[in-house]
């Protein structure tokens, strides 16, 4: 059985090219200089599953992260509104698609992992980052709420404890910076 590191999971952390601590996602660019090498996990073959964007092995944590950007500039004015109004609605429904995605996406990467002989000898984050200024404090909340229920916080008790605890957060621009993160939109050419 392998332990999630750098060292010790090859499969995740093998040789790269170019600037290892520059990830583009969509039309933003996220610098993880001050964080860790990050790791394009979508990309890895899932196998039929859903996967986060981002994976980063820091010293006392895992951190998984999860891109929503509903501000590119290139997406049409009407598109941007029905995202709005979906996040408003994933808030607000009793059941919700989204959320149950965004659930869906933790949940798949750990069992990805621990399917490949993984153990996690460390706290485990979950960050959502959405990219939505229109998007109210009191509306991120009620989408917190949604989507922290389908996120697999009590995972870390008596039954199951494949890692210590897993911590969710929903988390713009500045909060990113929190964990060592700088989110830009990419400089045009």
């Amino acid at each position: 059985m392998r332990i999630c590191s750098r060292q010790l999971f090859p499969t995740l952390w093998g040789p790269t090219m170019g600037n290892d601590f520059i990830i583009e996602e969509g039309n933003l660019t996220f610098d993880f200089t001050h964080c860790g090498k990050p790791v394009k996990f979508d990309t890895q073959n899932s196998n039929g599953l859903y996967a986060v964007d981002i994976v980063v092995d820091k010293d006392k944590y895992m951190l998984f992260l999860e891109i929503k950007d509903y501000q590119n500039p290139n997406t049409p004015s009407y598109q941007q509104k029905e995202d709005y109004n979906m996040l408003l609605e994933a808030g607000k429904a009793d059941e919700s698609v989204f959320a149950l995605k965004m659930g869906a996406k933790i949940k798949d990467s750990l069992l990805s992992l621990y399917a490949r002989g993984n153990i996690f000898t460390k706290n485990v984050v979950y960050l959502l980052f959405i990219n939505f200024d229109d998007l109210k404090a009191s509306e991120r909340l009620l989408l917190f709420d949604k989507i922290r229920g389908q996120v697999p916080t009590g995972l870390n008790n008596n039954w199951f404890s494949a890692f210590k605890e897993l911590k969710f957060r929903l988390v713009d621009a500045k909060k990113l910076k929190r964990y060592g993160i700088v989110c830009s939109d990419k400089i045009p050419v």
